[in-house]
């Protein structure tokens, strides 16, 4: 085996191998696009029935500061 048999081998191989990843890559994107439209349906088809509400349970975060403020010794 001479070395220009063995530079157009590994060549070869190289490419052989970033083609695989780069279809695998493609798929994966494809099967995310796919996936996001599927959960944006079931979020049109059944809504969250429990409305979020953003800054609610204050009480909650007040007990926790409370909580690391006495576990620091403040």
């Amino acid at each position: 085996m001479n070395a220009e048999n063995l530079f157009l081998q590994s060549l070869n191989i190289t490419a052989i191998g970033m083609m695989i990843v780069f279809s695998f890559l493609i798929l994966l994107i494809g099967m995310m696009k796919i996936l996001g439209a599927f959960v944006a349906w079931m979020e049109k088809t059944f809504p969250s029935s429990v409305p979020a509400t953003a800054g609610a349970d204050n009480t909650l975060l007040a007990v926790a500061i409370a909580a690391a403020k006495k576990f620091q010794g403040k």
